[in-house]
């Protein structure tokens, strides 16, 4: 049961710094931005989807973030990256009704609505990473 809460706690961090780096302008999002964030040194980390269809595009982020020395945090499915990078289409706030895949996005900077605490607990989980 801890174990659910922590995943949970997890997730809800990732999610609050991911889309408030959306909305400051600090986060790249598809293959061709997050190879570039990651090739300048621009990214802090990568958020990569394990159910991505792509073997070679799993694998070309996963390789230049190791060559360039950028933690990868991995979540389970993109929809719910899509989800969080607001590309999934809702009718209501709880009624989906498309749900659209995001493979990866790259996190450049932390926006400044982001807490310390927060900011703290996500760079201890990349250290880990």
């Amino acid at each position: 049961m801890a174990e659910v809460e922590q995943l949970s706690e997890e997730l809800t961090t990732l999610k609050r710094v991911v889309q408030t780096s959306l909305h400051r302008g600090q986060l790249s999002k598809g293959v061709h931005e997050v190879c570039k964030a990651i090739e300048s040194k621009q990214a802090k980390f990568v958020v990569l989807a394990d159910d991505c269809s792509e073997e070679s595009y799993k694998k070309l982020v996963v390789a230049l973030a190791k060559q360039f020395q950028i933690p990868v945090w991995k979540v389970e499915k993109g929809a719910l990256l899509g989800e969080w990078i607001g590309i999934s289409k809702f009718l209501t706030k709880t009624k989906k009704i498309k749900s659209r895949k995001c493979s990866s996005v790259a996190v450049r900077d932390f926006a400044i609505e982001v807490s310390e605490a927060e900011k703290q607990f996500v760079e201890d989980k990349i250290k880990g990473l």
